[in-house]
């Protein structure tokens, strides 16, 4: 079976996902057809808009990943089922290779058990001080730049590897239909 031909059985149709709450703020925009249509260049676009907004652990994601879908016609559903990275499973290893990436860029060593104490001490004085205390903004700086990094760097790579697996399984599907004809 073709990729576009099992994608199209598994994914929602445009109505399912338009009569939702939520894309109705979107209006008839998500009804635009190329926003539905399964091919290498929309999947994989989607892919690199899913992936890149769905690592980042910040609040209303899946509306950014529609944004940018409406923006660059990419597969819509594709796109905001990458947005379901990011949930209570993964963001612990999220954050690491973020806070990973983040201390590589600045030249910083990982966070450690005094770093982590510390972290916890200002988190838990800025809340009983109703946000009246200094919080070091050296770890979100570290931790932001690293997760933008990550972000970044595994949408393009799923975006790379997208293009590549479909091309592949393309000319495999060739080939099988080739051999049955000779």
């Amino acid at each position: 079976m073709m990729l576009k031909t099992y994608l199209k059985h598994w994914l929602p149709s445009s109505q399912a996902i338009n009569s939702s709450k939520v894309m109705k703020i979107f209006g008839q925009r998500t009804s635009n057809p190329l926003l539905w249509y399964i091919n290498r260049h929309s999947i994989s676009k989607a892919v690199f808009i899913g992936v890149f907004f769905g690592l980042l652990p910040i609040p209303f994601h899946s509306v950014l990943i529609v944004l940018a879908i409406l923006m660059l016609n990419g597969n819509l559903p594709i796109g905001l089922s990458l947005a379901w990275l990011s949930n209570p499973l993964t963001i612990a290893p999220i954050l690491y290779v973020g806070f990973w990436f983040g201390s590589k860029l600045y030249s910083t060593n990982m966070i450690d058990q005094h770093m982590l104490y510390e972290l916890f001490r200002q988190i838990s004085s800025w809340i009983m001080h109703l946000g009246h205390q200094h919080i070091d903004t050296r770890f979100a700086k570290i931790l932001m730049s690293g997760l933008l990094m990550e972000a970044f760097l595994s949408a393009l790579l799923l975006y790379a590897f997208t293009r590549l697996f479909w091309r592949w399984s393309t000319l495999h599907t060739w080939q099988k239909r080739h051999h049955q004809h000779s």
